[in-house]
């Protein structure tokens, strides 16, 4: 790809060179390749793919700054030029600007989604998989000589781009001899460091859960890793509407590896009666590949079409077994009021980017 037009005798030479150059970073000798590149430069000022590969050189040669002052004019001359988007990104990450890297990882993306290369920034750089499927069970033991329940969920998350994510989970539950299924799709779209979302669900002839639902919620940054948070919800169950409202704030400490959240949570239950509570969350990123989880919440819970008051305390954590496959556990204790409920869940999920 030219820029400009120079004499044959000259283009064939600094072809020749060019094309050494090549091999030379191929083979892992930088050095020799940024050498030969300078010359073919020289030449032809305006080769793109002379500069690109001259980039990619100094970046392996750790020369951050001039690698992506190659990246950039490559660029400025070829604004579609995949390949430089992707040497950005990875120069941004070798200065340690995840938050730029993943802007131009973004862009690549949009660019070229289907490409191996591009593809493989995901995963490096902490993006969102394209596809997340999840799959959960769990078993309750209840006391007062009641029934064990039993649950069981299928979800996936496709990503849509930078911004935009859809989600759709079908959840099976039994209770108390019965069972219902209950369907439910969710959009999500990013706004800088926070986001909103969107979610509507229904049961099929349900028996005690939602006949119909509607949540929506909001995540606001506002500063030193501290964000609002704003969830409410509506539901429509045989014995009533139920409504929510969950105003919350949430901290990002310890560069990002501690968040602590808490929720004030309002219900307006199927008598229409006010209730309120409170919920309170512990997340700790102990390595790059596990994530501990602790909970506790004394609000009221709508269940079998009853809003009760629920104290519970919960304890999960989730273990990245590869880069595309994690595991989750937990384990829940209940007090809620007229008997006692544990629980323990396990669940697999998956990513492809």
């Amino acid at each position: 790809m030219f820029l400009q037009d120079v004499p044959a005798d000259v283009r064939i030479d600094a072809t020749a060179l060019y094309e050494a150059a090549v091999a030379d970073r191929r083979a892992g000798r930088y050095d020799a390749t940024v050498e030969k590149l300078d010359r073919v430069l020289q030449a032809r000022p305006g080769d793109v793919d002379a500069r690109l590969n001259r980039g990619l050189a100094l970046l392996a040669l750790d020369r951050t700054a001039e690698a992506e002052a190659d990246f950039l004019a490559v660029l400025y001359a070829a604004p579609d030029y995949v390949d430089a988007r992707v040497g950005l990104a990875r120069a941004a990450q070798r200065r340690g600007d995840l938050a730029q890297a993943r802007v131009e990882a973004g862009r690549a993306l949009a660019a070229a989604p289907d490409r191996p290369d591009v593809r493989a920034l995901r995963p490096t750089l902490g993006l969102p998989a394209v596809w997340r499927v999840d799959f959960d069970v769990s078993r309750s033991r209840l006391g007062a000589g009641l029934p064990d329940w039993s649950e069981a969920r299928l979800g996936a998350v496709r990503t849509l781009n930078d911004r935009w994510s859809f989600g759709a989970a079908a959840e099976w539950t039994e209770r108390f001899g019965q069972d219902d299924v209950f369907l439910e799709g969710r959009l999500d779209h990013r706004i800088g460091a926070g986001g909103v979302y969107v979610a509507l669900g229904a049961a099929v002839e349900a028996d005690y859960r939602p006949e119909a639902s509607l949540r929506a919620g909001a995540d606001v940054p506002l500063s030193g890793g501290i964000s609002a948070t704003l969830d409410a919800s509506t539901a429509r169950f045989a014995s009533g509407t139920v409504n929510s409202l969950q105003p919350g704030l949430a901290a990002q400490l310890a560069d990002g590896r501690l968040r602590l959240a808490a929720r004030w949570i309002n219900v307006w239950d199927e008598t229409d009666q006010r209730r309120d509570g409170y919920a309170v969350s512990v997340q700790w990123a102990a390595t790059d590949r596990v994530r501990l989880r602790l909970d506790h919440a004394d609000a009221p819970e709508t269940s079998e079409g009853v809003t009760v008051d629920v104290s519970a305390v919960s304890l999960g954590g989730e273990v990245d077994l590869t880069d595309r496959t994690s595991l989750r556990f937990g384990v829940l204790k209940e007090d809620r009021g007229a008997y006692d409920r544990e629980a323990i869940s396990l669940g697999l999920g998956w990513r492809f980017w």
